[in-house]
């Protein structure tokens, strides 16, 4: 992966471009897919993430590679017919499941990539759609935002 730092204005410039002018979803710039990578904000941590290999940046850092968990709890959803990725930094040991509250150890809970398994449920995401289409397509999927 590029070793490039992230800026704040390429973000808003990202965040913008999708958003507010209603721009077709980017591609990950690490596995070239449209419909799972865009700019995200979580509190004041404002980052890029691919949901679907895991390519991750946020402003002012390089990128890396996020690692693919699974909880699997009763209250986990499924997106797309498979269930939700919970993406991890490469360093974290464990994170509070967002769904039932029990702690998850990475380790216990790291499933592969939808990027590195070409069955995936994901991997028939129709790709290149304008913003209209992501929109409705993600939302015939229980998702209310143009990609996961």
């Amino acid at each position: 992966m590029t070793p490039a730092v992230y800026t704040s204005a390429q973000w808003d410039g990202e965040y913008g471009a999708i958003f507010f002018k209603r721009a077709p979803p980017p591609a990950c710039p690490a596995c070239h897919r449209t419909g799972f990578f865009g700019p995200r904000k979580v509190n004041d941590r404002r980052y890029s993430l691919c949901k679907f290999c895991g390519a991750y940046q946020a402003i002012g850092g390089e990128r890396m590679r996020c690692v693919a968990t699974v909880h699997g709890c009763s209250k986990w959803p499924m997106v797309a017919a498979a269930p939700y990725l919970w993406w991890v930094q490469p360093d974290e040991t464990g994170y509070d499941c967002p769904y039932c509250g029990q702690r998850v150890q990475v380790a216990a809970a790291v499933v592969k990539r939808p990027s590195e398994d070409p069955a995936h449920p994901w991997a028939r995401v129709p790709q290149h759609m304008s913003f209209e289409q992501a929109a409705a397509f993600w939302l015939s999927q229980g998702r209310p935002r143009v990609y996961l």
